[in-house]
């Protein structure tokens, strides 16, 4: 086994960042974040330590389960990284436990059970998210991010202010100039939805995806009459401005904020970045580490412990080839195994791990064939093969810990060399890199390179009006897609025609202050979709689908086109889209006619399917929704309409699937929970009996031999009473586990019927059978080692059992069973308990 002293002792808070092996960090921070680490591996425990230390994090570390759930209730804790199989009390467990006692900490699963079962129990049992060993330690550290961000917005969350209007999600409170605005709960749902996204269109039917449940079915005259509600509630409170704008033919945004509330709302953002302590960090903290040499310490620790395991398994392997196993070795052996299949792979041997995860499957509880054991044979040669290669390096987080965050490029001309000086120096903390173009030839050249993502025009209020707008023709000429901000410290309604007719993209007027140009180059990126969707356009119009192509591609979508209808089925299964964009009339099959055939394909038949029609009259509405499509959309096509409906309905039909697989795992949880005993994770007492009813009624028809054995711990209540309830419940749930690897689960079944008594239904078994599993069960519990109670007795827990056993018959009943095999139980305890008795019905 491995030696611990390795790694010093193992509940050790890591207060000054120092790894113990003569590696010390020194950070910028002075309140770094702490996490709990459970993980009884000593290898992956250190190798974890060593990349969050490095990456600012607290670590205080447990290797079993009652050490790591005093630690969670001694402290608080950011996080807490739990392994499932840790000692004592496992880690499912444990997270079941914490959740029950009110902890919202975000828990991070990291287990070698890599199963979707394993990982639906995981998230089941209160996990935040769940990685599975072998793991790369970016992605552990990229999830433990994104948990701790998860919880960051969930603590602070910004308000929302659009002039003298604003909202407070912590409150769910929306004032206007100080005084309380009363509104339901679908108005204020509205209003912070616009509040939030002040530059995007919503149509109405992405209004009903936003604010009404997948399960109501409201029309789109409901966000109309919302929208007038909520105008006719914000105008009742004294609000003289229509903070609602209609975008007709498209649906609804936030007005852009007048300019006489512009230094208002200013005013506003400033004062609440300075009550929430809103300074950005300008510089990034420095990290000095000899990195290298401290990850192969940890790496050359593990190489020491792998010809041990090895030895183990080898040994096992040996053992079975001969025929004679014991079962505690067997078990020593598959533990080994796991821990194998879960370092290995973390270590560079991504093979190996394979090979000894194949091995742990092999040395399961039941038997063995002969052809899987020389199979058995065969990996264990494999893997030592395997482990005689060179490892690949091991992979570091370090770098990407102390690297800048990405950056957003954008390119400034003409702008005042005050605000530029504080543009610049800003820039950093909000993610963006600033380079200055001295003239308009200059800026061209840069954009040319293609790299940057926004720029910034300052317009020249000396010259007239056709040359102080040239920078902004030139550049929309050349890049029509590149957001361009124009700053101006003359507001004019004539230069924001001129401005909006050359489609700039925004219009700040001075004074702006750098929180208020960022703000806008923010809003100016595209929005992060991901996963990227697939779309079919199916249209004999090759000018139509290149269209369409152009309008979604920049939006992360990737377009199918096909221009024959007749090949349609075929391109389907082979693009498996997310959505179908349809031309209603064409050659050899129309819309029409691919709509339904796709809506009465299993597979395909919720596939969401938009119809393009040159005429949008009544019949051909009717006509387009009475055959299964969604929606319809016009020739010709309007961009902004086109990208609003299309990426509404993939948003729609994906939040669907995800409530159906939702659905799904609940009916399978709640399906197990009705058949199992909470604690143990055996069969419960309803369970069984109704178990034992069908059985006996298989086996009176069959006329094949049926047995029953009941058992007890001996002692164990009055294990319960000197070493506490978590001791007791954790030893009960050893013993069943025991019990259930003793019988075949695919036949028997093992159940608990009372506070410390099991069944345990063998069906096609005799007497003779049944003793032989009676044996094992006595064996296997003796091997727990779990203490006597008593310390005059000495010695470890037993079981008492009874059995019972018969071939039915029309005569006899299952309860007369279960009443011998109960007789029996009770006489093996009144003979002082770890023995047995068999009584046969007659």
């Amino acid at each position: 086994m491995v030696d611990v002293n390795w790694f010093g002792p193992v509940l050790c808070p890591v207060r000054s960042l120092s790894l113990g092996i003569g590696s010390t960090y020194y950070f910028g921070y002075a309140q770094p974040m702490k996490i709990l680490l459970v993980e009884d591996e000593p290898s992956t425990r250190e190798l974890l330590v060593f990349h969050l230390t490095a990456a600012r994090y607290t670590v205080e570390q447990a290797a079993d389960g009652i050490i790591a759930q005093e630690l969670a209730a001694l402290w608080n804790y950011d996080l807490i990284l739990l392994d499932v199989n840790i000692p004592r009390l496992d880690g499912l467990s444990l997270c079941r436990h914490l959740r029950a006692q009110g902890l919202s900490t975000p828990i991070l699963m990291l287990t070698a059970q890599a199963q979707d079962k394993d990982v639906i129990t995981g998230l089941d049992a209160g996990a935040d998210d769940y990685v599975t060993k072998p793991f790369e330690v970016s992605q552990v550290l990229a999830r433990i991010r994104a948990l701790l961000r998860r919880g960051a917005r969930a603590a602070t969350i910004p308000s929302l202010v659009w002039g003298q209007l604003g909202l407070d999600p912590t409150l769910a409170q929306v004032t206007y100039s100080g005084q309380v605005v009363p509104l339901t709960p679908k108005e204020y749902s509205l209003l912070e939805l616009f509040l939030r996204h002040p530059q995007r269109v919503f149509s109405r039917s992405t209004i009903l995806d936003h604010l009404w449940t997948i399960d109501d079915s409201p029309t789109e005259g409901a966000v109309t009459n919302l929208v007038k509600d909520l105008r006719n509630r914000l105008k009742r409170s004294g609000m003289v401005e229509n903070v609602i704008q209609t975008v007709y033919g498209l649906g609804y945004r936030l007005r852009d904020l007048p300019p006489s509330l512009a230094g208002l709302e200013a005013a506003k953002l400033g004062d609440f970045h300075r009550s929430s302590g809103g300074a950005q960090t300008k510089t990034k903290p420095v990290i000095i580490a000899p990195k290298s040499k401290a990850l192969d310490a940890i790496a050359a620790r593990f190489q020491a412990s792998i010809q041990q395991r090895l030895a183990v398994v080898e040994a096992a392997v040996r053992s079975l080839q001969a025929g004679n196993l014991p079962s505690q070795q067997r078990a020593i052996a598959q533990d080994e195994a796991h821990r194998l299949a879960g370092g290995l792979g973390t270590f560079g041997y991504d093979e190996g791990s394979t090979y000894a995860r194949q091995i742990e499957q092999l040395l399961g509880d039941r038997p063995l064939q002969t052809t899987e054991v020389d199979q058995l044979s065969r990996h264990l040669l494999a893997l030592k093969q395997t482990l005689a290669l060179t490892p690949k390096p091991l992979s570091t987080e370090l770098d990407q810990a102390i690297a800048p965050l990405p950056c957003h490029l954008g390119v400034v001309l003409s702008v005042e060399s005050e605000l530029l000086s504080q543009l610049q120096v800003d820039a950093a903390s909000h993610g963006w890199h600033l380079e200055r173009a001295t003239d308009l030839s200059q800026l061209l050249q840069t954009l040319a390179l293609g790299r940057a993502e926004a720029v910034v025009l300052t317009l020249d209020q000396s010259a007239p009006l056709a040359e102080k707008l040239a920078p902004l023709r030139e550049v929309k000429h050349r890049f029509p897609q590149l957001p361009v901000l124009v700053l101006t410290d003359h507001d004019s309604l004539e230069e924001r025609v001129q401005v909006a007719r050359l489609r700039g993209d925004r219009y700040l007027v001075a004074p702006a202050t750098p929180n208020q140009i960022f703000d806008t180059l923010a809003h100016l990126l595209p929005e992060t979709r991901a996963p990227e969707a697939q779309v079919m356009v199916v249209d004999n119009d090759p000018v139509t689908r290149g269209a369409v192509t152009e309008l979604l591609t920049p939006w992360g979508l990737q377009v199918t086109e096909l221009g024959n209808p007749s090949q349609f089925w075929e391109m389907l299964r082979q693009t498996q889209p997310d959505l179908l964009l349809l031309a209603l009339e064409m050659p050899t099959f129309s819309g029409i006619d691919l709509c339904q055939v796709v809506r009465q394909d299993s597979q395909f038949g919720n596939l969401p399917i938009l119809m393009l029609a040159a005429h949008s009259d009544t019949v051909t509405v009717r006509q387009v929704f009475e055959m299964g499509a969604d929606d319809l959309i016009g020739k010709p096509i309007i961009g902004p309409e086109l990208v609003t409906r299309v990426l509404s309905r993939i948003e729609r039909s994906r939040l669907r699937q995800q409530i159906e697989q939702m659905r799904h795992r609940q009916a399978l949880y709640w399906t197990q929970q009705e058949t199992t005993d909470p604690l143990t994770q055996v069969a419960n007492g309803l369970h069984f009996d109704a178990f034992l009813q069908q059985q006996w009624e298989r086996h009176c028809r069959d006329q094949s031999p049926i047995s029953l054995i009941l058992c007890s711990p001996d002692d164990l209540r009055i294990y319960y009473q000197i070493y506490g309830q978590q001791a007791g419940d954790a030893a009960l749930r050893r013993i069943a586990r025991t019990l259930h690897r003793t019988v075949n689960p695919n036949i028997d079944l093992v159940a608990r019927c009372g506070d410390d008594e099991f069944a345990i239904v063998l069906p096609n078994t005799n007497l003779d059978g049944a003793l032989r599993v009676v044996s094992r069960m006595q064996q296997a519990v003796t091997d727990l080692k779990i203490p006597q109670p008593t310390p005059d007795e000495g010695g470890y827990i037993t079981l008492s059992l009874g059995i019972g056993g018969t071939t039915p018959t029309g005569s006899l009943s299952s309860d007369l069973l279960l009443k011998t095999a109960d007789q029996a139980l009770k006489d093996a305890k009144v003979r002082g308990g770890n023995t047995f008795c068999l009584y046969p019905m007659c």
